[in-house]
């Protein structure tokens, strides 16, 4: 039998209370996003802005994407596969700016 130790900061400002798995989860290293356009040429465009900033952040990042046309245009779904949870949520964070 295993003891777990767990650790809970509270956080002054508001006094909430979480545990560092319940934001960090192993294996969590998928990022999952739709870019929607008018053509098949200008989503990819979008979807290369993404691939390059994962690119940035994880050389070995595995980017998988499908075309699908949608009413007014065409919807990419892509799936980006970090090597680790902390690449993913760097992305996450960075990505908001693009």
């Amino acid at each position: 039998m295993s003891v777990q130790e767990q650790v809970q900061e509270t956080c002054e400002a508001c006094g909430c209370v979480a545990e560092i798995g319940t934001i960090i989860n192993e294996g969590d290293d998928t990022v999952k996003l739709s870019v929607e356009a008018e053509n098949e040429a200008s989503a990819l465009a979008r979807l290369e802005q993404f691939t390059a900033l994962a690119r940035e952040i994880c050389d070995e990042v595995t980017v998988a994407h499908e075309t699908q046309t949608v009413a007014g245009g065409v919807q990419v779904n892509a799936s980006l596969t970090f090597s680790c949870t902390a690449e993913k949520i760097i992305f996450e964070m960075r990505s908001r700016a693009i």
